[in-house]
């Protein structure tokens, strides 16, 4: 697989780390923005006192948004689950997932495993 990473500049002039991957042969992304900016682009509503957002994996957008504030451990896990997301949105219909018991977890889990470690690996090599 082949991956690119590089930095972007929104319009609001915050600098967030991007890496670009494929998922299905669909283009995707990741990015690490704040609180605030994560709510902004999802159109969620921020409210610190509900908790907080580790991740989103936006369909609409293929976009993985990240807390850019979070330690380096809880980041790489937070990453591992928004990609199941998207791997399940990618390669999983609906009729897929039902019924939803162990068999199904289990075969999406080694099927996807390897994908998913390979991106994890390459988004934290550098960092």
């Amino acid at each position: 697989m082949r991956y690119k990473k590089k930095a972007l500049v929104l319009k609001t002039y915050w600098e967030v780390i991007n890496m670009k991957f494929k998922m299905n042969n669909r283009s995707w992304e990741i990015v690490e923005l704040s609180q605030e900016e994560i709510c902004e682009r999802t159109n969620k509503e921020f409210k610190p006192e509900d908790g907080r957002y580790f991740g989103i994996c936006s369909y609409v957008e293929q976009v993985i948004y990240l807390d850019k504030e979070l330690c380096t451990e809880q980041k790489r896990q937070t990453l591992f689950h928004e990609l199941m997301h998207c791997y399940i949105a990618c390669y999983c219909s609906f009729e897929d997932m039902q019924p939803y018991h162990e068999d199904v977890l289990c075969n999406i889990s080694a099927n996807s495993h390897d994908i998913i470690h390979d991106i994890v690996k390459e988004y934290f090599k550098e960092k």
